[in-house]
């Protein structure tokens, strides 16, 4: 008898206090981490050592959030104001905010001879591709080596260029250019971005090439890394993910091809030759959707151009990329589902393929979240930034201005229309805000969606009109 309360007191103590506790969400995790490497690169931004001439705090933070979100935009000159120090924290953070912060940690219990726990590896996953059906390691061992040495190739090419420079600022200007290129962030060492480089064809493809592989998603690029078997000598079956991201992605780049050289042949590119526009539109075609780099001076566009940038950067990337915005499946998955719906189709289907259900509900949430802080985003800068009584055509159309900074803030492009580095406080927070929930938008929704509870009440039909 004593025995068998002694077993239950024992068989209740384990289960109490002996309970393993409930491990935390990756996606929280990853959120958490991508806040505390803010906040470490903000403070040692506002270091001495940093700086050429001290910034605020906010000025720190900023650039370091846009720096860990892949944006490029900045209140303040990054050319001139961070010393090397400051300028090595900026690649740091570039590198970690492009590639995953889970990434370095991953490599490190590798190196370690260690095997990443369960967690670990969902945790990394949801920071590469936000699914959790594919393998963690396959992946990192395809996006490392491809990340590295496709930015040590550029970084080569841009030293070719910069010429005029000391051999160290030579060196250093290379690296900075390469990582900021390929992790599609937006920031120069440079006044005016690249438009120095304009006409340097060089320059020119070694970044278009960069920014595109950056952009492309590490999921897509790891499956097509694998898609020639030389045992079998014969490709293997690539995904419907790779397939729609990979032909979508080259018909927004062609689209923006053939926009800009309409919109801006007599504007910006007036006066080049043929080949000097063929090679700035292919250049403006290939980063303004998520690079946020610029040979042509954008606040100089015609207004129609601006408007399809905004269009083109609110679409993005591909998923699990260096780059933001919605994502090019998301939107194809919304057009799709727009054009089959119109066809009288119950499934969303392409390519002899139907789209689950829940798919096409995530693309619609995805889309949804992003109008919805887009305009909040925008109203708000409209309130603090634009003074009582100014109308619309006054002060260069400011409507047109914020509602395209607020899109490249959202979609972590980074291209500006200069007024980031007019804003004020509350501006600056806002658009800190903003870029924060462009980058990890995605992760929030899903860590929402996880834990809600079933609907499992059903109320009476009634219709509505509509249309």
């Amino acid at each position: 008898m004593l025995r068998s309360k002694y077993q239950a007191f024992a068989d209740t103590t384990s289960e109490n206090v002996f309970k393993p506790k409930r491990q935390a969400n990756p996606i929280t995790l990853v959120v958490l981490g991508y806040l505390m490497l803010i906040t470490v690169g903000a403070v040692l931004l506002r270091l001495p050592v940093s700086t050429r001439e001290p910034i605020d705090f906010l000025q720190a933070l900023f650039t370091a959030t846009s720096a860990v979100c892949v944006t490029g935009l900045s209140v303040i000159d990054i050319s001139s104001t961070f010393s090397t120090f400051g300028n090595w924290v900026l690649i740091v953070l570039m590198q970690l905010g492009g590639l995953g912060i889970m990434t370095v940690s991953t490599v490190l219990i590798l190196l370690a001879g260690m095997h990443p726990g369960f967690n670990h590896q969902s945790v990394l996953l949801a920071d590469f591709t936000q699914e959790g059906n594919v393998d963690a390691k396959r992946i990192l061992m395809a996006v490392l080596p491809f990340t590295f040495i496709l930015e040590a190739i550029g970084g080569v090419l841009y030293f070719t260029q910069f010429g005029d420079m000391e051999l160290s600022d030579r060196i250093f200007c290379s690296l900075f250019q390469a990582v900021s290129s390929f992790c599609n962030v937006g920031f120069t060492l440079f006044p005016d971005s690249l438009v120095r480089f304009q006409l340097n064809p060089v320059m020119n493809i070694t970044t278009c090439i960069l920014a595109l592989a950056g952009a492309f998603g590490f999921l897509a690029i790891t499956e097509l890394q694998y898609a020639f078997d030389f045992k079998e000598r014969k490709f293997r079956k690539i995904s419907l993910h790779t397939r729609v991201a990979t032909f979508c992605t080259f018909v927004i780049i062609g689209v923006s091809i053939v926009a800009f050289m309409i919109t801006e042949w007599g504007n910006t590119l007036n006066g080049l030759s043929f080949f000097d526009k063929l090679q700035t539109t292919f250049f403006m075609a290939f980063t303004s959707r998520t690079a946020g780099l610029n040979t042509v001076d954008t606040p100089a566009l015609c207004a129609s151009s601006l408007f399809f940038f905004a269009i083109i950067m609110f679409i993005g990337a591909n998923p699990g990329s260096c780059g933001g915005g919605i994502k090019v499946t998301t939107a194809a998955v919304i057009g799709l589902l727009g054009f089959n719906r119109l066809l009288g189709r119950e499934k969303t289907q392409v390519m002899n393929r139907t789209i689950p259900e829940t798919t096409v509900d995530k693309a619609v949430r995805i889309f949804v979240v992003a109008i919805v802080v887009i305009a909040l985003a925008t109203m708000v800068l409209l309130i603090t930034e634009i003074p009582a009584g100014t109308g619309f055509n006054e002060n260069g159309s400011p409507f047109l201005k914020i509602l395209f900074e607020v899109i490249s803030a959202y979609s972590t492009c980074g291209l500006s229309m200069g007024l980031t580095g007019e804003l004020s406080t509350v501006g600056q927070i806002v658009i800190c805000c903003v870029m924060f929930i462009g980058r990890m938008g995605p992760l929030f929704l899903i860590s929402a969606v996880a834990g809600r509870v079933q609907n499992t009440t059903w109320y009476a039909e009634e219709d509505i009109m509509v249309g």
